[in-house]
């Protein structure tokens, strides 16, 4: 397996991304930029008709909540030869500041479509990112000869609604935290009750006791 050098790419992925930017070729690799569409992960109990995509315009910008997860769809359709494979990243200034790619980081021979990276802001604040921004990159590599399994699904085009509505995927950090903190108010309110009955108990204990010794020390 080779990977495509800047030359190649240039040769080559004009017919392979749509639409193809010169300049967008990096050090044997091409930067695809952030499309129109992103969803942020609701919590588990968020109703299905609450749970919508955001539509960005030209270069409005949205923020990833900590400890919150996204799905981020490229602006670009890109296209896998069968006789090739391709890798795929989150840049690295992304990535240090604290946003992390959770989904495959490879496409396969035959794939057409665009892409979506689900990823998670690890980072203490929210994390701005906007349309249009080179925020992935793509690495082509040859394969030694044609697939004979390529992908022959149809790419994506938009952020499906299955993504959107399964409560497992959109599960989040925060909504973990919230259930902790519930957790803890029941407690609390259950120690407060149990230490309320412990003391009326004790008081009826302690008067029972009195009235027992009482008839016992009466001459």
């Amino acid at each position: 397996m080779s990977f495509w050098s800047s030359q190649t790419l240039m040769s080559h992925l004009p017919s392979l991304i749509e639409p193809f930017n010169a300049d967008q070729i990096e050090s044997a690799s091409y930067e695809l930029c952030m499309g129109e569409e992103v969803y942020i992960s609701a919590l588990p109990d968020t109703p299905l008709r609450e749970r919508k995509k955001i539509i960005l315009r030209d270069k409005e910008t949205v923020p990833i909540p900590p400890g919150q997860f996204a799905f981020l769809i490229t602006s670009e359709t890109i296209k896998v030869p069968n006789n090739a494979l391709a890798f795929i990243s989150m840049k690295f200034k992304f990535k240090s500041n604290g946003l992390i790619n959770v989904s495959g980081f490879h496409v396969d021979p035959g794939y057409s479509g665009k892409l979506i990276f689900a990823v998670y802001n690890a980072g203490p604040l929210n994390f701005n990112i906007g349309r249009g921004e080179r925020v992935f990159s793509i690495w082509y590599a040859d394969l030694d000869k044609d697939d004979e399994n390529p992908r022959n699904k149809v790419g994506y085009d938009s952020i499906p609604t299955d993504l959107m509505n399964s409560p497992d995927l959109v599960s989040s950090l925060p909504y973990l935290v919230k259930r902790l903190d519930d957790m803890e108010k029941k407690i609390e309110n259950y120690s407060v009750k149990q230490a309320f009955v412990f003391t009326i108990a004790i008081g009826v204990i302690l008067a029972f006791a009195k009235v027992v010794v009482d008839r016992f020390i009466q001459p």
